[in-house]
């Protein structure tokens, strides 16, 4: 019965059931559709944040993102990288390097109205396979869609779904797993990228859906530019038919792009997004960033416009987490408030001009 009424709450969240998605086919060139999406990076739940949160015998992570709602509120989708496994406390909570958080972190994300929730990651295998049971238990309990993980084999690794009546594909890999092996062999438990599954996944869904989107955790931890593995793959993924790439694992700001592919369609690439909330230290890790752009669609013909990089400031204040947007800085919490400002804003506009940075 639970199961059920989890199928209908996707169904009403995302109008996804495939007998009402409209084709391409069935759509006049007339009738635009939009869809708009919102992407903040890297929830990395430390022991000071957990404990932060630590209420009676259980856990309130909602006042830590409180004054950021407003900022994620209004869109259609709403995608976070959920860094840490949440093992729950059965498994007893844990920070770095072998990461464990409770359900809660996810209440609050789901309260806060994300969606779109990548756990393809670094640390998805810190507790072995009961974490990620876990994890995936709870997410296929919520009202989301979630890519990244699965606990059975014969799952879907691309999930689909519609917004709108716009079809959509979202897959979400990581570049590996710290080393740890994937439970006898099982790779399904964390979707670890390589260029030929990802040329699988796309091109076994790229002509029965309208956008591609690919979470990707990839790059070099605290630098501020893509390596040029990064860069490779952006452009591999594009000829594959990727239409918006999704980039974390950096825990600081990278630059967006606009890329054309080798068939002239072009692809939004954010390199990196840098940290949503995390117990790490130093300004350039404080500092994430929320990138939200309008999805068109006018019967074949896909655009994507009005991009825009809200940048994101998370810091601690009498030992409790708070996530909020930069201009809204407290007084005495970031010194040299307008250089670091100019220095991301330059830094996001490096390869792409044309998206507003406030």
């Amino acid at each position: 019965m639970k199961k059920r009424i989890v199928i209908i709450l996707l169904c009403l969240l995302f109008a996804g059931c495939e007998k009402s998605v409209v084709s391409r086919q069935d759509v006049s060139s007339g009738e635009i559709r939009t869809v708009s999406l919102i992407a903040v990076g890297d929830n990395l739940i430390h022991d000071s944040v957990y404990k932060s949160a630590a209420r009676g015998e259980g856990y309130d992570f909602r006042p830590i993102f409180a004054g950021v709602a407003p900022v994620i509120a209004g869109h259609d989708l709403k995608f976070v990288n959920q860094e840490t496994i949440l093992g729950g406390v059965e498994i007893g909570l844990s920070s770095y390097p072998r990461f464990n958080s409770p359900f809660e972190v996810g209440d609050a994300l789901v309260e806060l109205g994300f969606n779109l929730i990548s756990v393809a990651n670094n640390h998805t295998l810190d507790r072995g396979e009961v974490g990620v049971f876990n994890a995936v238990n709870y997410w296929q309990a919520q009202p989301v869609v979630y890519a990244g993980a699965e606990k059975d084999a014969a799952a879907e690794t691309v999930k689909r779904f519609a917004v709108n009546g716009v079809r959509f594909a979202f897959i979400a890999y990581t570049y590996g797993t710290n080393g740890i092996p994937h439970p006898g062999e099982k790779s399904h438990l964390a979707n670890v990228y390589a260029d030929e599954k990802a040329r699988v996944d796309i091109e076994g869904v790229r002509a029965a859906v309208d956008v591609v989107i690919v979470s990707m955790h990839w790059g070099e931890e605290y630098q501020d530019y893509p390596n040029a593995e990064q860069k490779r793959q952006a452009a591999y993924l594009s000829d594959l038919g990727a239409d918006i790439i999704i980039g974390h694992h950096p825990h600081v700001i990278q630059p967006v792009d606009l890329i054309k592919n080798k068939s002239g369609r072009e692809t939004f690439v954010i390199y990196s997004l840098g940290n949503f909330l995390s117990g790490q230290v130093g300004t350039n890790r404080l500092i994430g960033m929320a990138v939200s752009l309008v999805i068109e669609l006018d019967g074949a013909e896909l655009k994507l416009v009005d991009p825009k990089a809200r940048l994101l400031f998370h810091y601690r204040d009498h030992g409790a987490y708070r996530v909020i947007p930069y201009s809204e800085i407290p007084e005495g919490f970031l010194s040299d408030y307008d250089y670091y400002f100019a220095r991301k804003k330059k830094l996001i506009r490096h390869y792409y001009e044309n998206i507003a940075v406030y």
